[in-house]
C-alpha cells in the first residue's frame, strides 16, 4: 500500500485543484410593489455575469424615456409567454431624480406588474463601459445574454417580433 502512495499523492496533485467558485448571485431584486434603490454599479454588476442556462434580457430605462416606456409591455409579454422557459426579463431604471424614481411602482403596476425591476442612481459614466465597452448611455439599451454570448440592442424594440428575433440567438442554446 506505502509503495502506492506516491502515485495517489501524484493523482490528487494533478486532479483536484481549487474548488471552483461560486456564480456570484444575482442582486436583489424588487418589482412593481417593492422598489429597490442601488447608488453604486458594483452592487448590481454581478447582474451581468450569471453563468448558468438562464437567457437574461436586462433593459436599462427611464420614466422619460418615451421609447423606453412604449417597449416594456414588450418585455412583459416575453416574461408571460416563456414563463416556462429558462428567461428572466429584468428592468433597470436610470433615473436619478426623488420624482420620477416616485412615480415608478405606479407605472409598472400599470405596464409591468410581472417583471422585476431595480433602480440605478450611479451617475458616473465609467461603469456602462464595464458592461458594452461602445454603450454612451442612450436609453433604451437592452443585454440580451446567456453565458458568454451577449448581445446588446443600443436603440428600443419598436415591435414585439423585433424582441423576439433577438433572442433567436439565445434560446434554446
Amino acid at each position: 500500500m506505502l509503495r502506492y502512495l506516491p502515485l495517489l499523492l501524484c493523482l490528487c496533485l494533478c486532479t483536484c485543484g481549487p474548488a471552483p467558485e461560486p456564480p456570484a448571485p444575482l442582486p436583489t431584486l424588487g418589482n412593481a410593489g417593492r422598489t429597490v434603490i442601488y447608488d453604486d454599479f458594483s452592487q448590481i454588476e454581478s447582474l451581468f455575469y450569471q453563468q448558468n442556462d438562464t437567457t437574461y434580457v436586462v433593459n436599462f430605462w427611464a420614466t422619460w424615456c418615451k421609447p423606453c416606456r412604449e417597449e416594456i409591455p414588450f418585455l412583459q409579454r416575453l416574461a408571460n409567454e416563456t414563463a416556462d422557459q429558462k428567461l428572466r426579463v429584468i428592468l433597470v431604471s436610470l433615473d436619478t431624480e426623488a420624482g420620477a424614481i416616485k412615480r415608478i411602482p405606479q407605472f409598472l403596476s400599470d405596464v409591468a406588474p410581472g417583471l422585476a425591476s431595480i433602480v440605478l442612481t450611479d451617475e458616473d459614466p465609467a461603469w456602462g463601459k464595464s458592461i458594452d465597452r461602445v454603450w454612451t448611455g442612450n436609453l433604451p439599451t437592452t443585454i440580451l445574454y446567456k453565458k458568454d454570448l451577449r448581445f446588446v440592442y443600443r436603440r428600443n424594440f419598436p415591435t414585439y417580433i423585433d424582441l423576439r428575433s433577438a433572442l433567436d440567438p439565445l434560446i434554446g442554446r
